[in-house]
């Protein structure tokens, strides 16, 4: 229900813009991108299997976008980017630490421009709208101390994505561009235990992602 509320916020959006004459009426762009998931979760259980936290570390990955200007002044950003970070198993009391294995994260962006210097060579933007972000299943995961972790298994979720960047145009048709997201969410996540009940928790993955990438202008 609320992926489906926040499409349609952004539907609402688009739909509510006057349609004026505008110049640019499309941009493709193609990035690197480097997204830090700032993220924190526990998972609770009890013997043999003790409580461990997890974490991830921020991975450079790479990403597309395509803007469709509906005025000089306000575009519609759908982009998406493909990045695998790091995850580290934490033990708890012992503070016992693994790590070497990378969870494939994809998110996916529906964003609400608004370009305060259309006309200038360099274009200022910020922006707000939904995103969705579809999570891979941590598979093999390291054992850290006795847990014996089979898998982490993430539910896809979505939420808010906030926005801001900038354009630098090269020349009519080509510029760079600079680009950062944020994304506050919650992801549920079940561990599967080798031996033991399985447990499931709410990890934070809040992830920022700051993206550098060609700009093509139609």
């Amino acid at each position: 229900m609320k992926r489906f509320s926040l499409a349609l916020v952004v539907i609402s959006l688009v739909l509510a813009v006057p349609a004026f004459a505008k110049d640019r009426f499309f941009d493709l762009t193609a990035a690197a991108v480097w997204v830090d998931p700032n993220s924190s979760g526990t998972f609770n259980s009890g013997d043999p299997n003790q409580p461990f936290d997890i974490s991830f570390d921020g991975k450079l990955g790479y990403g597309i976008a395509a803007n469709i200007f509906l005025t000089d002044t306000v575009s519609l950003e759908l982009a998406g980017s493909e990045v695998r970070p790091q995850a580290i198993l934490r033990t708890r009391p012992t503070g016992f630490t693994t790590s070497g294995n990378d969870v494939k994260m994809i998110p996916l962006t529906a964003v609400l421009q608004w370009h305060l210097m259309p006309k200038s060579r360099i274009d200022l933007y910020i922006g707000a709208g939904a995103a969705y972000v579809l999570f891979d299943n941590l598979k093999n995961a390291s054992d850290a101390g006795n847990l014996s972790v089979r898998s982490i298994d993430f539910k896809d979720d979505a939420g808010l994505a906030l926005n801001a960047g900038l354009g630098i145009g090269l020349t009519d048709s080509l510029a760079i561009t600079l680009d950062g997201k944020y994304v506050p969410l919650k992801s549920s996540a079940t561990a599967v235990f080798a031996t033991g009940p399985n447990t499931t928790t709410k990890v934070k993955i809040n992830p920022v992602m700051f993206s550098a990438g060609l700009t093509l202008r139609f």
